[in-house]
């Protein structure tokens, strides 16, 4: 009885404490006190994050602090980036960098993946997905697919194989850095094979025609020409980026080439005779350019008119609309005239040879340039030839 009227009389003293003034203060104080603690750790603030070689080790509150914090904790080779980021006070005050807490971070262990090359590790990166990266940039830096490109194999001579290791912060590198010195010292053989398509120019052809209303080496083009394209496929296979095997496995015309036609002047200089003389209202004092007005004229033997000539009868018939008359007989030609060495040679002489007979029988008009024009035989006509294709049977020229 006595115990339960002692805790009732100590309830009652609690009762009448808790409604005194004094403690309710103090509890709203402790409250907001409280409240605004909790505010402000939730407060978001602009920092910057600290990364050294590829890992995230705390906070400062701006770059020039970070910078003379790792001049005074770092002694290794580091590689230092910074990053502005938005965190909670509570999450800045748990990781912020001091110089004793980065010496600790520093100088840590962290989990880490080597990059093993046929048993030899070249490099130490942080995660093994860092290490696919690189394997697939080295390759696309050698051989990047596209549209025209289609890469159907891609392999590496090298045994590559990734390790899970612990080292501490400066032997772990950045994928940027050891991509690069892969790249640099060619360290992974890349083999690819594929088919790729370019286009390729297809060049034109250039026709020349003579025309004799044209001046001495006067030209015109009548088409112009134009360039095509092609589309090639060719299946190869490359070695770090050089082709070492290669086949065309189709071609497509894509735009077909336009030649280029030009109608060319007479090539020989005109060589003004005695006299000159008209012909259907035109005067001609150039023996080549009317020579060469009749190529393509038919042979016909005995003929001199242009429904055939033969070959003393095309000179005859060329020489007397110039006002000079010859016999209708190239030995008779050869006969007269004035005696040319074949060194002095110029457009307008007449040119000898022994073909079907000894002697001169047959004769053209010398045009220059080596050549010379004549009714030739029956499958040619009037046509332009080669000395040189009858110097064998060269017999001299005649200049009248």
């Amino acid at each position: 009885m006595r115990f339960k009227q002692f805790v009732q009389v100590c309830l009652s003293k609690v009762r009448n404490s808790w409604k005194s003034p004094r403690i309710i203060g103090g509890l709203f104080i402790s409250l907001l006190f409280i409240g605004s603690f909790a505010f402000y750790l939730a407060k978001p603030i602009h920092v910057v994050a600290v990364t050294v070689n590829g890992q995230k080790i705390g906070f400062v509150s701006d770059q020039n602090t970070g910078n003379d914090l790792i001049k005074k904790a770092a002694s290794g080779s580091y590689i230092v980036t910074y990053d502005d980021v938005t965190v909670n006070n509570a999450e800045y005050l748990q990781n912020s960098l001091k110089k004793n807490n980065l010496e600790t971070k520093l100088n840590q262990s962290y989990a880490a993946y080597e990059l093993e090359i046929d048993g030899s590790v070249v490099a130490v990166v942080l995660s093994a997905a860092d290490i696919d990266t690189i394997l697939q940039r080295y390759e696309n830096y050698f051989n990047a697919p596209s549209a025209t490109n289609v890469v159907t194999e891609t392999t590496i001579k090298e045994a590559v194989t990734s390790n899970l290791t612990t080292v501490s912060l400066d032997r772990i590198q950045s994928p940027e850095q050891v991509l690069n010195d892969l790249i640099d010292k060619k360290t992974l053989t890349i083999i690819c094979k594929g088919t790729e398509t370019t286009e390729e120019a297809i060049p034109y052809s250039t026709i020349t025609k003579k025309d004799y209303t044209l001046a001495y080496a006067q030209k015109k083009v009548i088409t112009q020409g134009s360039k095509g394209l092609k589309s090639v496929t060719t299946s190869y296979e490359q070695q770090n980026g050089k082709i070492i095997k290669q086949q065309v496995i189709s071609e497509k015309i894509v735009k077909k080439a336009v030649d280029e036609v030009i109608a060319v002047g007479p090539s020989a200089r005109a060589l003004t005779v005695a006299s000159s003389a008209s012909i259907s209202g035109r005067s001609y004092s150039d023996v080549v350019d009317y020579a060469l007005s009749y190529v393509g004229s038919p042979y016909v033997f005995g003929g001199s008119s242009p429904k055939g000539f033969d070959c003393s009868g095309f000179v005859m018939y060329v020489y007397k609309a110039a006002g000079v008359n010859l016999p209708h007989s190239s030995f008779a030609q050869f006969a007269s005239g004035t005696s040319v060495a074949k060194s002095d040679l110029q457009p307008g002489d007449l040119v000898f040879f022994s073909t079907y007979s000894s002697g001169a029988s047959h004769v053209g008009i010398y045009v220059g340039s080596g050549k010379f024009v004549h009714a030739y035989n029956y499958s040619y006509g009037v046509t332009v030839s080669s000395l040189s294709s009858l110097s064998s049977r060269y017999l001299g020229a005649r200049r009248y």
